[in-house]
């Protein structure tokens, strides 16, 4: 059973880099042709082996998610030696980190609930961060024409380095700091 093993994280390993977003544990298991529970069971303990060997990625599980990443302590490294624009275009604009702030603390919203939040139209800039994927659609609002719900997505939760949700910082702490930072930052 331990050659199976082996094998089972090597496949792991090799999907998870060359993926290089999030992938879902039902997918791996799907793949891998095995339960999902032992699949899940596998996953963990492949992430928890591989971070143990402190090289310069590690494996994060995001919600039922798996992605390889680089270790937060060398991208300063990364960043100076890929300075391209492809790096510049994540850069999220102030319009954009606020609406995934509604978003993610208030979720699922309709674009109207963002727009009555913000006071403007955000039409253009909810859908491209729906581009971007960091927000999906998660359904509709079973009222009369059916608007449609948006929430967070498994790139959300990797961009902001959260495994899920709940650790999302408390929002009163968070408004705290907005009140407290000077105009302009």
């Amino acid at each position: 059973m331990q050659i199976y093993i082996e094998q089972i994280e090597n496949i792991i390993e090799a999907v998870l880099f060359a993926s290089g977003e999030p992938v879902s544990l039902a997918e791996i298991a799907a793949a891998l042709e095995i339960d999902r529970d032992d699949a899940h069971e596998i996953i963990l303990k492949f992430a928890e082996n591989y971070n143990a060997k402190k090289t310069g990625l590690e494996v994060l599980i995001l919600a039922e998610n798996a992605q390889i990443v680089a270790r937060a302590a060398h991208i300063g490294y990364i960043r100076k030696v890929l300075k391209s624009d492809a790096r510049r275009e994540r850069v999220l604009s102030k319009v954009s980190l606020e609406i995934l702030a509604i978003v993610a603390y208030n979720q699922p919203v309709t674009r109207c609930f963002v727009e009555q939040v913000r006071g403007v139209d955000s039409t253009y800039t909810l859908g491209n961060l729906i581009d971007r994927g960091y927000i999906e659609e998660a359904g509709h609002l079973e009222v009369a024409g059916r608007p449609k719900l948006y929430g967070t997505t498994v790139k959300f939760l990797a961009q902001f380095g959260l495994k899920d949700l709940s650790e999302l910082p408390d929002i009163e702490q968070f408004k705290n700091k907005l009140k407290a930072a000077p105009d302009g930052e």
